[in-house]
């Protein structure tokens, strides 16, 4: 038995109180918790990173590809200058399709020993709030430490939840929009490895703080998919797929890309935001140098193709 399985029990066994508690629910006779479907079902709504979309750099070409492909939604950068550029253009193209824009990724920290380099960075992400929050976006995806931090975990926590986070979740909030807070795996932070713990924070933090999960993250850090997203509820507004060997395009690895667990829980919470594809593509083999050979625009899609018709299978089938 691997460590994911043996937490697997533990996990579950405790997650009846936990369903309770989230959803406000009594008990029954039994001593079980009362459980109610979700106000409105869940839906798989797929989307897309812009950059792994696999057509020409304009910006109809790529929504046209995402709306004829089965996608529902669009993940874009949360760099400045493609905002300012980009972002009202994509906002204008975005009128009268069926696609929503979710969320802005880039790197990020706030685990400086110098408090004037996290000054810096809660004002470098000031402007990109407000462009996201004009844009309508769901948020801005946010990892408070990177490596090795430079200030101990409790501490880094609280300046956290109560300054950094805390300020630029009060900027979200008041332009309409949110940070999203993504746990990393081991080796990539020793801070926030959890949704539950991402949930709890982003609970402590309040208006414009929610959580997301990364399959592939959560594959290395929690012992059921299931439980991990039933945890968060209401607060999870992102999750990010891959497959499960090589964080290559879902179905890549065969057998072990099965995301059933985890769409058991985006369908007990009425999961409605975005499932989006973060991973890359993989190589068909060497050339004469050694170096990879990457799949054209063509084989890319084919890829894709598959990758959609192996999620909607999973989900059916959750």
């Amino acid at each position: 038995m691997n460590r994911r399985d043996f937490l697997k029990g533990g996990a579950v066994a405790g997650l009846a109180a936990a369903c309770a508690t989230a959803r406000g629910e009594g008990c029954c006779g039994n001593g079980m918790p009362k459980l109610t479907p979700p106000a409105k079902p869940a839906q798989l709504n797929l989307c897309l990173q812009w950059w792994l979309i696999p057509t020409k750099d304009d910006i109809n070409a790529k929504l046209d590809y995402l709306e004829a492909n089965d996608f529902q939604a669009v993940e874009i950068t949360s760099k400045l200058d493609w905002l300012r550029e980009q972002g009202p253009k994509l906002v204008d193209a975005l009128k009268g399709r069926k696609l929503f824009l979710t969320t802005a990724c880039g790197p990020s920290r706030f685990d400086y020993a110098d408090k004037a380099k996290n000054d810096a960075e809660v004002e470098r992400f000031m402007p990109v709030l407000e462009i996201l929050g004009q844009m309508k976006a769901i948020g801005l995806i946010i990892c408070p430490a990177r490596g090795k931090p430079e200030v101990g975990l409790k501490e880094l926590r609280e300046d956290f939840v109560t300054n950094t986070g805390k300020r630029l979740a009060e900027k979200a909030a008041a332009c309409g929009t949110s940070i999203v807070l993504e746990p990393l795996r081991r080796g990539e932070t020793p801070f926030l490895r959890q949704v539950a713990d991402g949930a709890k924070m982003a609970q402590e933090i309040g208006a414009g703080c929610t959580v997301m999960g990364d399959f592939w993250h959560m594959m290395w850090e929690e012992p059921s998919y299931f439980a991990a997203f039933v945890a968060a509820g209401k607060l999870l507004t992102h999750v990010h797929i891959a497959s499960l060997g090589n964080r290559k395009v879902p179905g890549t690895d065969g057998a072990l890309d099965n995301y059933v667990d985890g769409f058991k829980g985006l369908k007990f919470i009425g999961y409605r935001g975005a499932v989006s594809m973060e991973c890359g593509f993989p190589a068909k083999g060497k050339d004469a140098k050694g170096k990879p050979i990457m799949p054209n625009e063509a084989e890319r899609h084919v890829l894709i193709q598959n990758m959609v018709r192996l999620l909607r299978q999973q989900w059916a089938e959750a």
